[in-house]
């Protein structure tokens, strides 16, 4: 059997190829906060992968095609052909996959929510007033004319590189 006669191997490829296309989609859009990029992404997603039916006709009757195909794929090929049940089902179908797409990054932007605030929750426990007296040793050493590295003169030195290190840590992103 070759290649091109394998429908299977074909919508196999053209998934791997869409989430080639969502990996760098999501991160070429990095800039975006992670709501934004999880609903673009998710949007996105319901587009390239929702299948649709559809009806290709030919010069002769005879050779007329029906099958499943992307419903951005059909919708493509209903515009260009000028069809228009063909263009009204595949856009339907499109609409409806961009709308769960949307729908599932939402609950993924939701599940990634609650894990970064049960981390934050977690460190404050372990941590209850580090940030409040930080806070209080940074303004002391302001008001005494001190630069922004002051640090108690009694607090050891692995201690001071620990509270600068959760002070100056950037949250990962996604």
């Amino acid at each position: 059997m070759m290649i091109s006669d394998s429908l299977p191997q074909m919508w196999l490829i053209y998934f791997g190829l869409a989430a080639v296309v969502l990996f760098t989609g999501y991160m070429a859009v990095r800039i975006l906060p992670r709501f934004l990029r999880w609903i673009l992404v998710g949007g996105i997603a319901g587009m390239i992968a929702v299948p649709t039916s559809f009806h290709v006709t030919a010069s002769v009757a005879e050779d007329a095609y029906t099958g499943l195909a992307p419903a951005i794929v059909a919708f493509a090929v209903s515009v260009v052909q000028k069809d228009g049940g063909g263009m009204a089902s595949a856009f339907g179908m499109l609409v409806l996959g961009i709308g769960a797409g949307v729908v599932l990054g939402l609950v993924i932007w939701w599940l990634g929510r609650g894990r970064e605030q049960r981390r934050r929750a977690a460190q404050q426990r372990r941590q209850p007033h580090a940030h409040e007296q930080e806070d209080e040793e940074v303004r002391e050493g302001h008001a005494a004319g001190a630069s922004l590295r002051s640090e108690k003169r009694g607090t050891p030195a692995r201690a001071s590189a620990r509270t600068r290190a959760g002070r100056d840590r950037q949250e990962p992103s996604l």
